[in-house]
């Protein structure tokens, strides 16, 4: 997927890293879900869940095969959202912020929830099609 620079230069995004909050503990996700991190010295007492993300397929690169798993979290204005070229390079950035408008799925999270239900082959089933980029463009 590419996408048109403030200098109209085109750059391919293969990758979305996710960075979300696990704001209510085993309520959103158990501790043992797979790319849980636990974080004793965060500020906001938060564990995080990490993920980079092939863009084109919703495939998540650090699944380990054979799991499947779902979640529903609320994350409000405290995920944060990375682009990145083939050699994940960082190409534009939102942090510390809400759910980017039809980057990740629910439709209906009002840039507040995500909802992932993933197959054993790390492919997030309810991925966009056609995910949206522009809220990084702004």
């Amino acid at each position: 997927m590419k996408i048109t620079r403030n200098n109209n230069q085109e750059i391919e995004i293969k990758y979305v890293k996710v960075e979300l909050p696990i704001r209510y503990g085993e309520e959103d996700m158990p501790k043992d879900f797979p790319l849980r991190y636990e974080v004793p010295t965060d500020e906001s007492g938060y564990d995080w869940w990490k993920a980079t993300i092939e863009i084109d397929t919703g495939k998540i690169l650090e699944w380990p095969l054979g799991k499947v798993g779902k979640f529903y979290i609320k994350v409000c204005d405290e995920g944060s959202y990375f682009l990145l070229d083939e050699s994940r390079n960082i190409i534009a950035a939102i942090e510390i912020n809400y759910v980017p408008n039809r980057l990740l799925p629910p439709r209906d999270g009002y840039g507040d929830y995500v909802t992932f239900k993933i197959q054993a082959n790390g492919v997030i089933s309810n991925w966009y099609k056609n995910p949206l980029l522009t809220d990084f463009l702004d």
